[in-house]
């Protein structure tokens, strides 16, 4: 499909932005990894914090804090005290820190100064945003109950690339995109709260938009929350069932054909894998 290969093409470059972390042969190379990484995902994500690292790395919160600390030290990131955190704190690239990930990615980078370090943070979009880059890096980092490594998929876009590629009205600004070993092309949506039947169908119908325009082939869907996705589900179930069947004032035509619905049905994908470990990381 043509659209499918010019948004493909211009994800490419974000996809192999190599985002495993892997421990050097010694502490000092383990040292510059872990460096490198974290002001890379700062910089995609706009935020981090100890929650993050302590997961990736397999550190203690004070390990965490102090490698984080150290890149304050290094003038990379500016730490911002904030009670949306799950750690008090969260931590922001300076211009260096923007300017050092554009070296390692071969990526331009937006940095957007502020005389406020903790202005340049959407406090709302705290815990959403470390649970997005938290879907994220899993994902990439899954390995079977026996040890195999074996990703969910294997480069990704996080929300604020996503968002500089497509900011047309009619495009549902995703979570993030990734890219299956298979090659799939999906979006990946973090659901923390619940939502009105009218915001699940505008987004409904952003999603097929998207779809029908290549942006990606599936949607798949994570939250914390077994009652989330129960609720979704059951208001999906009756919007595919009455969307094809209302008429949109605007148009005089049905919001969807059947068929839409159809492609709909298939696309969403509802991935409760990753439930316990959100709750025990974010709400415990």
């Amino acid at each position: 499909m043509e659209n499918d290969n010019t948004y493909t093409h211009q994800y490419q470059r974000y996809f192999n932005i190599n985002m495993r972390y892997q421990k050097g042969a010694n502490n000092y190379l383990t040292g510059i990894n872990r460096a490198a990484l974290t002001v890379i995902i700062a910089v995609r994500f706009s935020v981090t914090a100890p929650v993050i690292i302590r997961w990736l790395y397999n550190i203690s919160q004070p390990q965490a804090l102090n490698h984080l600390n150290k890149l304050v030290d290094d003038k990379l990131l500016t730490m911002v005290h904030t009670h949306r955190s799950p750690d008090g704190r969260v931590y922001i690239p300076t211009y260096t820190g923007a300017k050092y990930a554009q070296e390692q990615t071969s990526i331009d980078t937006y940095f957007r100064s502020k005389s406020n370090p903790a202005l340049q943070v959407n406090h709302n979009h705290i815990m959403h945003d470390l649970m997005n880059t938290f879907i994220a890096l899993r994902g990439l980092h899954n390995h079977t109950s026996d040890g195999v490594y074996r990703p969910l998929w294997t480069g990704f876009l996080s929300e604020p690339e996503f968002k500089r590629l497509y900011n047309q009205s009619n495009a549902r600004i995703v979570d993030g995109i990734a890219v299956l070993p298979d090659r799939t092309v999906v979006a990946i949506e973090i659901e923390n709260s619940f939502k009105n039947k009218s915001t699940r169908q505008t987004i409904l119908l952003k999603y097929l938009a998207s779809l029908k325009a290549g942006h990606y082939q599936q949607v798949f869907i994570f939250s914390q929350s077994t009652q989330i996705f129960d609720d979704i589900k059951r208001l999906h179930t009756q919007l595919l069932t009455e969307l094809p069947e209302r008429i949109n004032k605007r148009t005089q035509q049905p919001f969807m054909t059947h068929k839409d619905a159809a492609l709909l049905q298939s696309a969403i994908v509802y991935r409760t894998k990753f439930c316990d470990e959100i709750t025990a990381l974010f709400y415990s």
